[in-house]
């Protein structure tokens, strides 16, 4: 009989109740429902955001790529313009007076641009620089002069008429052209360059500076520049209008930071924005460089947690990016405020449902539902007559009792076949529960634990929970290849294929569930979660023959096993495992069916217990794979075993030797020697066989 859990287990106490089942399905359906408009909702509130924010975007990086490209273009212009009049020498450059003027009316003239400057080849500078306040100081620095004080200052006002000379300034000054970025540029280019700079005669100014080399007829006379100062693009990006907290910053690639001092570090500062820029890119300077179109992504301030919306866009400018970061309070308001509310308000509705639920499902559900337990558990225990019609008010639950009372009488007849899977598969192949069978070829497997034992009298409980691992890993073997488990008995297995269904491959199918079991067994030891005294050895036998397959037992009682010769001999080989030291070994007919699919070893002619005919067995060795051919070691030993049977004794022993060298310690190697020995010194008569005869079952 199959175990049954009774009615009042622990398993049926612990277990779900109906009740509160759809209790907490109508409060899940709720909190869905709830959720599903929430995500809409929310949804909805960030494709609002979304767009709020890239219109945001969109006119802050428009306003300062419009700045950048009007200041680029203003200063490509002026250089230009510059370097036409002096290349067509309307102007020459050594003109002082004339060369002032043109550089004085070019910055009044132009806002954006803040240095005109020339540089000569040994190192002379002369220049025009337009302060914040939009005065104008001429610079000129001579060197190779001997005056002390070769830097010379000229301060200009500049009104809305005119520009008038104030105040001018002499002193000492090693300033060198040549040595600067943007006449060094100039020099290996025959067009215009753009370079980074903030040296200057009069200070530190960072600015971005465009640099042309000036020829005259053939002849190198210096190079001309014209700057930007870096100071009041910053300032311009500083004062836009985002949100109110809202930041834009210039990006170089090298991760600094335009401020109103020049280039900054980026992670250097104390300012919240930053640092959630500082810790929202995620791509580096290379990166950078190749971003194609504006790339939107989130940034957090890792100190106060504070999260911004962050948006990277390239500018018109070598590889610089504006990068703009507004926090996400300024845009959602007090929509977090109004999610919690709803979470609020959606719990208590989640109660309300639940306490309804629960009520209901008493009345409708639960009560109907034990009375159709009550009948599954009177059909798993085949205690078919206990399975009475229970009646309900719900239509689906009424026609379930009506089926299963429907069920229990179609399964009445079937309640003599025991265990349980087995009454499945006879159920599925439609033979009928009556006396009788018929011969088949079958493929029978016997297992056996040895050693176990000893084990069980030693620690019975733990060892009754190894078993039930080991069985239940041997039957879900069998199941997978389409066997069918005849009985356990004790800690042995007895299992077949090709009955009561045919099977395409029942020798291969024996075989795969073999190698599996013992596969398996060897996992379960090393895992030793029973922590073992000692450790058991598994043994199989697998042999293929004529056997009488059907029900045998009484009319009240059958069970569906097979009988006969075939059964006994593969019982017989499942012992001689422990005679020759090995796990799997199989009969003459298994293995000749088997191909080349499996690694056999030609073991012995052995006459088992209780049959006078000798037979040839196999070792089961392992699968034949291209990565796991047939080792040599077998082919030793099958040799040895020719000569062995041609009664060449030395030769015999000596290829078994070559055997147990190769693998190691063979309990069949050394069987075979010591037979060889005793030959060797008592030869056997001539009518010798080579049969050895199993004393033992």
């Amino acid at each position: 009989m199959p175990t049954t859990l009774p009615l009042g287990s622990a398993t049926a106490k612990n277990g779900l109740s109906a009740r509160l089942a759809l209790g907490l399905l109508m409060a899940a359906g709720c909190f869905l429902i709830a959720g599903l408009v929430h995500i809409n909702w929310q949804r909805s509130a960030d494709r609002n955001a979304a767009e709020l924010v890239s219109q945001i975007n969109s006119r802050i990086t428009s306003s300062v790529t419009r700045d950048i490209k009007s200041k680029v273009g203003s200063a490509e212009s002026a250089l230009s313009s510059l370097h036409t009049v002096f290349f067509q020498d309307v102007i020459r450059i050594d003109n002082e007076a004339k060369r002032e003027f043109v550089f004085l009316s070019l910055l009044q003239s132009n806002a954006d641009l803040t240095w005109v400057s020339f540089g000569w080849p040994d190192g002379s500078f002369f220049g025009a620089r337009k302060d914040a306040d939009n005065n104008i100081r001429m610079v000129e620095v001579k060197r190779g002069t001997q005056a002390a004080n070769n830097f010379r200052v000229d301060s200009y006002l500049a009104t809305n008429r005119d520009i008038l000379f104030q105040t001018r300034t002499q002193t000492p000054s090693d300033f060198d052209a040549t040595a600067q970025d943007w006449y060094q540029a100039a020099q290996t280019q025959d067009g215009a360059v753009w370079s980074e700079n903030r040296t200057f005669p009069t200070g530190e100014h960072p600015a971005i500076t465009i640099s042309r080399k000036l020829t005259l007829y053939g002849r190198y006379i210096g190079v001309l520049a014209v700057s930007i100062d870096l100071s009041r693009l910053a300032k311009f990006v500083d004062r836009l209008e985002i949100t109110r907290s809202g930041r834009a910053l210039i990006l170089a690639p090298d991760d600094r930071v335009l401020g109103e001092n020049g280039w900054q570090t980026l992670n250097d500062t104390h300012d919240s924005g930053r640092r959630a820029i500082a810790a929202g890119i995620d791509a580096r300077p290379e990166q950078l460089a190749k971003l194609a179109g504006p790339r939107s992504m989130m940034g957090r301030d890792p100190l106060t947690g504070r999260d911004y919306y962050l948006n990277i866009s390239r500018l018109p400018y070598q590889d610089w990016s504006l990068v703009i970061a507004i926090p996400t309070a300024d845009i959602l308001g007090d929509i977090p405020a109004a999610t919690r509310r709803l979470y609020i308000l959606v719990l208590i509705l989640a109660a309300l449902v639940a306490g309804s639920a629960f009520l209901v499902a008493d009345r409708l559900v639960t009560r109907p539902l034990a009375g159709i337990a009550s009948q599954l558990r009177a059909i798993g225990g085949f205690d078919l007559h206990a399975v009475n019609y229970e009646h309900s008010f719900l239509r689906e639950f009424d026609q379930l009792s009506r089926s299963l009372v429907q069920m229990s009488a179609g399964l009445s007849s079937f309640r003599k076949y025991l265990p349980a899977d087995l009454v499945r598969t006879l159920v599925s192949e439609g033979i009928e529960a009556k006396l009788g069978g018929q011969r088949r070829e079958l493929t029978v497997l016997f297992s056996d634990l040895a050693g176990f034992t000893g084990l069980t009298e030693a620690d019975p409980e733990r060892m009754v929970s190894f078993l039930g691992a080991h069985l239940d890993d041997m039957s879900q073997a069998i199941h997978a290849t389409g066997g069918t488990i005849d009985k356990f008995i004790g800690d042995s297995v007895m299992a077949f294929w090709n009955a009561p269904g045919p099977h395409a491959t029942p020798e291969q199918a024996a075989c795969l569930a073999a190698l599996a079991c013992r596969d398996r067994f060897k996992r379960m030891l090393a895992e030793n979660a029973w922590r073992l005294t000692a450790v058991p050895g598994l043994r199989i036998g697998i042999n293929t023959g004529p056997a009488l397959v059907g029900n045998i037992g009484s009319h009240d009682r059958l069970n569906y096993t097979a009988l006969g010769d075939t059964v006994n001999v593969a019982s017989r080989f499942e012992s001689l495992n422990k005679q020759y030291g090995t796990d799997i070994l199989i009969g003459e007919e298994t293995a000749a069916a088997l191909g080349g699919a499996f690694i056999l070893r030609k073991l012995d002619r052995v006459a088992v217990y209780g049959r006078k005919h000798g037979l040839e067995i196999f070792e089961l060795v392992g699968h034949a794979t291209d990565e796991a051919p047939k080792p040599d070691w077998i082919a030793d030993y099958e040799a040895g075993l020719d000569a062995y049977f041609e009664r060449d004794w030395t030769r015999a022993a000596d290829l078994f030797q070559q055997v147990i060298r190769s693998r190691g310690n063979d309990g069949p190697s050394v069987i075979m020697i010591q037979r060889c020995e005793e030959f060797a010194s008592l030869p056997p008569p001539k009518s010798w066989t080579g049969i050895a005869v199993a004393m033992n079952k």
